[in-house]
């Protein structure tokens, strides 16, 4: 049994998603962020602070390194993920892995409420728009050389996308 695995943008909404597919496909969730969290005891931004991006990104790749081998799950990942080829290839060994893409109106709607969230150190401060935009540029080719299948979110429901999910990964099994 293989892993479905969520890349994209933070607030393209791969944790909501990752959910619905879990309970439907009676799959465990798993968030790689959520377990850092739970490692070291700290939020994300806290890491951020206190231990710089480079320090998070190799709690992360440790983390991936570790779900990639589990079996039957769909993995969330932090917006970043991508940035490290080593973990693209991780989840990829055992999982498929599915891009949420999403406008960038999209995005901002979803995250203007709570970019104050401690899950979202890199968009605090500047402009969210415009944080967001410089963002997703310099991570758009890693999103896209990640991805083995791009699965678009903007006005779908959280069922639909999930279910183009589910319907794209049941198909990839042999019969």
């Amino acid at each position: 049994m293989r892993n479905i695995v969520l890349i994209g943008m933070s607030g393209v909404g791969k944790t909501t998603i990752g959910k619905y597919i879990a309970k439907k496909l009676n799959m465990t969730f798993i968030d790689t962020d959520d377990i850092i969290i739970t490692k070291v005891g700290s939020t994300i931004a806290e890491i951020f602070n206190n231990y710089g991006e480079d320090y998070f990104r190799e709690l992360e790749k440790q983390v991936v390194d570790e779900v990639s081998r589990y079996d039957n799950v769909v993995i969330t990942t932090g917006g970043g993920v991508v940035l490290n080829r080593s973990n693209i290839d991780n989840l990829r060994n055992n999982g498929v892995i599915f891009l949420l893409q999403a406008s960038l109106n999209t995005l901002y709607n979803n995250l203007k409420k709570d970019v104050k969230d401690e899950h979202r150190p890199l968009l605090k401060g500047l402009d969210l728009r415009s944080r967001l935009e410089k963002l997703y540029n310099e991570r758009k080719a890693f999103y896209l050389s990640s991805a083995d299948f791009i699965i678009k979110v903007d006005g779908k429901s959280v069922n639909e996308i999930g279910d183009e999910i589910i319907f794209i990964f049941e198909s990839l099994k042999p019969l």
